[in-house]
C-alpha cells in the first residue's frame, strides 16, 4: 500500500480554506421572518428523507448505514467482491472487486474519495519487503496499482486502485490482496468520479506524470461486510462468509 498521504493533504487544505473563505461571505445570523411566514413554518412538517428501491434492497439485505437518496455514493461489499456506485441512491456502476485475503483482511470503513492519483508509483510495507521480497515499483503498465488509485481520507492506508494484474478479476474467488481494494472498472469510476468522460480519463493518463486530481464533489465511500446483497437483477443474493467473520450477515 502506498504512502500517498503527501500527496493528497494539500487538497485537504485547500478544501478548509475554502470553507473558512466561504464563511465569510454568509450571514451569522438569518433574514428575519415576518408572522405570518413563521406561522407557515411552523405549520408544515418536516419532509421524510426520500429513500428509492435500491436503498430498500440495501436495508432488506441487512446493512442499515445511512446512504444519502441524492449525490454520489460508494459501497464495495466484501464478501460478494463487488462495488456499486450510486447516483442518487440508484445504482449507476457496477464492478468486480479483490480484497484482502484472511490474513490481511479488508476493513469495514467509511471514509470520503479525497483525489484520484494518475500514473502511482508504489511502496511495499517493511513487511512485505521482509517477507515476500517486494520492492518500490516506479509509475507504468507493470506497477501494482495500476494507472489510478483512489484515496480515502481514512487512517487505515485503505484505497482503491486499479491494478496490471486484471486476470484476477476472472476469478470467483477474489480475495487476494493485501487489504486495499482493486477495482475491474477503475476507468469508469475515475470518470464518473471526477464527472467527465472516459475519453479524458486516457488523456490524464497518458500525460504519463504522477499527479493528483481532486474530486469535485463530496463521495462517501463504504467498505462493508455482508453475506447478503442484491445483485444485478435486484435479487438478494448469499454468498460465503469468506473472513468467518462474527457478525457476518446471512440468512
Amino acid at each position: 500500500m502506498a504512502n500517498y498521504r503527501s500527496a493528497f493533504s494539500p487538497f485537504r487544505l485547500l478544501g478548509i480554506a475554502a470553507t473558512m473563505a466561504s464563511a465569510a461571505c454568509v450571514p451569522t445570523e438569518p433574514p428575519a421572518v415576518g408572522a405570518p411566514e413563521a406561522a407557515a413554518l411552523a405549520a408544515t412538517p418536516p419532509s421524510a428523507p426520500r429513500s428509492t428501491a435500491y436503498l430498500d434492497l440495501l436495508r432488506r439485505s441487512g446493512i442499515e448505514m445511512a446512504i444519502p437518496p441524492t449525490g454520489k455514493f460508494v459501497i464495495v461489499n466484501i464478501p460478494s467482491y463487488e462495488l456499486v456506485a450510486l447516483q442518487d441512491g440508484e445504482p449507476v456502476l457496477r464492478s468486480r472487486v479483490v480484497v484482502g485475503k484472511p490474513a490481511t483482511p479488508t476493513p469495514e470503513l467509511t471514509a470520503s474519495m479525497v483525489a484520484i492519483r494518475f500514473n502511482p508509483d508504489w511502496t511495499p510495507t517493511p513487511w512485505m519487503v521482509r517477507n515476500e521480497g517486494l520492492h518500490y515499483m516506479p509509475p507504468g503498465p507493470q506497477n501494482p496499482l495500476g494507472r489510478m488509485m483512489f484515496g480515502l481520507d481514512d487512517d487505515g492506508l485503505i484505497y482503491l486502485h486499479d491494478t496490471d494484474e486484471k486476470q484476477l478479476f476472472g476469478r470467483r474467488q477474489r480475495a487476494l490482496s493485501h487489504g486495499c481494494i482493486r477495482v475491474q472498472q477503475a476507468r469508469a469510476l475515475a470518470a464518473w468520479s471526477l464527472g467527465v468522460a472516459e475519453k479524458a480519463i486516457d488523456s490524464m493518463v497518458a500525460r504519463g506524470s504522477t499527479y493528483a486530481v481532486p474530486v469535485p464533489e463530496d463521495i462517501r465511500v463504504a467498505l462493508v461486510y455482508s453475506t447478503r446483497f442484491p445483485d444485478e437483477h435486484g435479487e438478494i443474493m448469499s454468498y460465503p462468509d469468506v473472513y468467518s467473520h462474527p457478525t457476518a450477515r446471512a440468512e
